[in-house]
């Protein structure tokens, strides 16, 4: 297979790239079965280029017809298609026809983690089933939607170029570039660090214990002989007076995950979120494709950087949430820690940017408001942790790591990774500001993306929590029985029982807001038979899924008394006349239930 160097991601032009990668791919990406027909093997040790994965895309579904179909949501800016995979068990039925689980990746351009971990839980659901009992089971009465990358634009212009930028390619909030520092990689080595001027008015100064490392100088600091300096984006300043050094707003400064209609504010409030909700193709899309998808229970969305599981609300404390919400997000999220080892936290009481303000726009807020399914944002890798370096709060770590935690990175650097993350400082003629040292960290795959001898690791431990949330979905049983009561004359019974973990309407947020349809029964008579008694349609309701338990049904009683059979429901007719009678059960986020009887 083709791989991204990740020390120099734009050597080579992307049309080299793709020729090359398409002859490496034919020869190392396909092992042959049994039967003689070629099998894609996919190594999670690279991150891949448009092309590259939705070429993956679609062979994997031509090699698995049953289980895969691989189709458009919509377009990005710049005319690429963003490819979506439906994976179930057609056999067993359509995928509309079932509770289904969404998965999407790369909202953010350089978090192309995501793409690989949804690209890895599509292989592990297609190979998985009919060897392993869970993913069998899941793909037989469930169906999965995995949307790998939605920043298609971004993703390409990270991996095939110096620079990083936060989602889409277009220019925001200024078509033109602002005066002041713009990124670039001066010395043409593959990638924009840093730059550091000597000054003996500078804010750092050189770390006695590791001369790489700058560190902020005390507050009381003033050696006659100190070596202080300035730190900038390794970069040109535009429009450059050659005094004053300006700090350029980002050109591509459009957030996508700002974009959701979920409380959105403006662009003034809210750097990033553009000029309106939605207002960009892809987010647009995203939106559109679950709207579609009622069946949609439960989602993950995936981003980088600092190894936790995000829940709502962004912009309210968990008071403002429903009793019921609350202890199933905390018990599922408890679940993905296990799995994880990723801790589970509330974006508003313990990710917060500033403590004075709060994030809204965002599409797990969106998803759990708006749509009434439990949505998580995972947030893949931390190279601290794999350094040994505990992390209480990620924000202010990441603003100010102390001097020992920073050593340690750097000392993981050496071991792991043979120095390759961090370039040490060395001197460059700078155009404008004369002589500078440049250096510091490769930050696109070492704090922002693992490393590619970790990312397998990562995808394995979130496939697995995905899997696991999958397996909470509300799942109908029925059972339908004919007595006969007189010639002619029938009487029908129909249970219809939630088995599943999660009510029928998912969250308490959608029972409250009618966003999800109760459960319904139709009944369809052969003909020259008619109803006696009851209706043609009838209204179940929702039903109770055993996270009524822990949702507190039973908190205000002294001793705990059993929990009411809310998960149950039972319809009565009576049918006169011979033949077949058929009974549909739909419940919208729990799937379609067909029964008959005599």
């Amino acid at each position: 297979m083709m791989k991204v160097n990740i020390f120099a991601p734009h050597i080579l032009g992307f049309s080299m790239r793709f020729i090359v990668g398409t002859i490496l791919r034919q020869m190392c990406m396909l092992l042959f079965a049994p039967n003689g027909k070629a099998k894609m093997n996919i190594n999670f040790d690279t991150y891949l280029l448009y092309a590259e994965l939705t070429e993956t895309l679609h062979v994997l579904a031509s090699e698995h017809p049953k289980l895969c179909s691989i189709s458009s949501i919509g377009q990005s800016r710049e005319g690429r298609e963003i490819p979506l995979a439906e994976i179930t068990n057609k056999d067993t039925g359509p995928a509309r026809d079932k509770p289904a689980f969404w998965v999407d990746g790369n909202t953010h351009a350089g978090e192309v983690t995501g793409s690989m971990c949804a690209l890895h839980l599509i292989q592990t659901l297609l190979t998985g089933h009919g060897t392993d009992e869970r993913i069998t089971r899941l793909l037989d009465e469930q169906a999965f939607y995995v949307l790998p990358r939605l920043s298609p634009d971004g993703a390409e212009r990270y991996l095939t170029t110096p620079h990083t930028l936060r989602a889409s390619t277009r220019p925001w909030p200024e078509q033109e570039p602002d005066p002041g520092l713009q990124p670039d990689d001066l010395d043409g080595d593959g990638h924009i660090v840093q730059m550091r001027i000597a000054d003996a008015n500078g804010e750092w100064r050189v770390s006695e214990k590791d001369p790489r490392l700058m560190i902020p100088r005390a507050p009381d600091e003033d050696e006659p002989d100190g070596a202080y300096y300035r730190i900038y984006k390794e970069g040109i300043f535009k429009d450059y007076d050659g005094f004053e050094r300006k700090i350029a707003q980002p050109f591509h400064g459009l957030d996508m995950n700002r974009q959701y209609p979920y409380h959105w504010r403006e662009d003034a409030e809210q750097r990033g979120a553009g000029p309106y909700p939605l207002s960009e193709p892809e987010s647009r899309a995203h939106v559109d494709a679950l709207l579609a998808r009622k069946n949609v229970y439960s989602l993950h969305t995936y981003h980088t950087f600092c190894g936790a599981l995000l829940r709502p609300y962004s912009n309210r404390p968990d008071s403002d949430m429903p009793g019921h919400d609350l202890a199933v997000y905390k018990a599922i999220g408890d679940r993905g820690t296990k799995l994880t080892g990723y801790p589970n936290i509330s974006v508003y009481h313990d990710f917060r940017y500033e403590a004075d303000k709060f994030i809204t726009g965002a599409f797990d807020d969106w998803a759990y408001d708006y749509y009434g399914i439990l949505a998580f944002t995972v947030e893949f890798w931390s190279m601290a942790k794999a350094a040994g370096v505990e992390v209480d709060n990620f924000i202010e770590f990441f603003r100010n790591p102390p001097e020992e935690a920073q050593l340690k990175m750097l000392a993981w650097n050496d071991e792991e990774l043979d120095g390759d993350g961090f370039i040490t400082w060395r001197p460059f003629d700078h155009p404008q500001l004369g002589r500078v040292e440049i250096g510091g960290w490769k930050t696109k795959f070492t704090a922002q993306n693992p490393p590619p001898k970790y990312l397998e690791a990562e995808c394995e431990k979130l496939t697995a929590f995905a899997l696991a949330h999958a397996a909470t979905a509300p799942r109908l049983e029925a059972n339908f029985k004919t007595e006969t009561l007189a010639p002619n004359l029938r009487r029908l019974e129909l249970t219809v029982e939630n088995t599943g973990y999660l009510p029928t309407n998912v969250t308490q947020v959608a029972a409250d807001k009618k966003l999800t349809k109760p459960v319904k029964a139709e009944i369809s008579l052969p003909q020259g038979a008619s109803l006696v008694s009851g209706e043609p349609v009838v209204e179940l309701g929702h039903l109770a899924g055993r996270s009524a338990l822990v949702g507190g049904a039973w908190k205000d009683s002294a001793f705990f008394n059993g929990l009411p059979s809310d998960y149950v429901r039972r319809v009565v007719w009576v049918v006169e006349g011979a033949g077949e009678v058929r009974v549909e059960i739909r419940g919208e986020k729990a799937g379609t239930l067909r029964r008959t009887s005599a």
